[in-house]
């Protein structure tokens, strides 16, 4: 099983740079199965990701390793959620989105967004990178909804696989283009 997560966790990585909503050193790939996390290494570039980028986490053990810094972000979620996968990244349409909206979520105007993602809360927190107030504030928030943007920084989304969450970026970045543009 580790050798089919892994395989898969590269393929997202190249996926989402090739998509452009990562750049070279941002976002972070995880997966859950058991009791482990499979989660990128601190400062892996997601477009050459290597099966050594890929930690493999026992929750029953101390840490080993150096996972991303949003370890503390993809464990709460885990805990609080019975979601398989997180991916998160830093759409550049997305993150200029939050920085347009007032209110605390974005509503798609089009029709994929719309049934792809409904309403997607965006988050407001003091420390939006790699806190434990960020850890609580995106475990929450998805355990109701399958993505969360965070002010200023980026999005979490979260699904029964990495391909799946992976898209669920995708649309979200596709469906803020549109926002922004009409």
């Amino acid at each position: 099983m580790r050798k089919k997560i892994v395989r898969e966790i590269l393929e997202v990585g190249r996926f989402l740079f090739d998509a452009g909503v990562v750049e070279y050193f941002s976002g972070n790939l995880s997966v859950r199965w058991k009791n482990k996390i499979f989660i990128t290494r601190s400062g892996s570039p997601l477009p050459l990701l290597k099966p050594q980028d890929v930690l493999e986490i026992d929750l029953n053990k101390p840490l080993v390793g150096k996972p991303s810094s949003e370890f503390i972000v993809h464990r709460a979620v885990y805990e609080k959620t019975d979601r398989r996968a997180v991916a998160h990244a830093h759409p550049p349409s997305v993150v200029s989105l939050a920085f347009n909206l007032k209110g605390d979520y974005y509503e798609p105007v089009d029709n994929e967004g719309k049934l792809l993602l409904g309403r997607v809360p965006i988050l407001r927190v003091e420390r939006p990178s790699a806190s434990p107030e960020l850890a609580k504030a995106v475990s929450e928030t998805l355990k109701e909804f399958p993505c969360a943007i965070v002010y200023s920084h980026g999005v979490f989304c979260a699904s029964e696989n990495l391909k799946k969450a992976a898209g669920l970026i995708t649309a979200l970045e596709f469906s803020a283009r549109i926002f922004l543009q009409k």
